[in-house]
């Protein structure tokens, strides 16, 4: 966490988690195979497949995270970021489905972010009672589901 306090990593649930290892269960299918068969460069084709899955959940896991700052909500999962000025924040409400809009999210069960006139972002933060009580300080207006 960070020293002023408005860091909020993503958080991590099982069904999230457990992803990855499914697929890795999947594509270890066709590996054994290939191997069993001594077809040598379907393994090594399969094997980097493995590597770059694994390596980008990974990336995705340890990279999303939501910080306040003094004028925006900024949001950043891998390479893509979303600052959000918190004047253009209507509302905050709990999602406990599969939402269907943009996500930056590492879980199933997390906050929607409504801003500007119809756009919508779902973020998973660790701390949500914290996270709301932090940016209902920046923004007073922000109405709470």
């Amino acid at each position: 966490m960070h020293d002023n306090g408005f860091f909020f990593k993503a958080e991590k649930d099982w069904k999230t988690a457990l992803i990855p290892w499914v697929l890795l269960v999947i594509l270890s299918i066709p590996f054994v195979y290939s191997a069993y068969q001594r077809f040598w460069s379907d393994c090594l084709i399969l094997l980097v497949a493995i590597l770059l899955q694994q390596s980008l959940f990974f990336a995705l896991f340890r990279s999303t995270h939501y910080t306040l700052t003094s004028e925006e909500l900024v949001c950043r999962s891998l390479i893509f970021k979303r600052r959000i000025p918190y004047t253009s924040i209507r509302k905050i409400e709990h999602s406990n489905n599969l939402y269907v809009g943009l996500k930056m999210s590492t879980a199933f069960r997390g906050l929607v972010i409504h801003y500007n006139t119809y756009d919508e972002l779902f973020i998973t933060p660790a701390e949500k009672d914290r996270f709301i009580e932090s940016l209902k300080l920046k923004h007073e207006g922000i109405i709470v589901s």
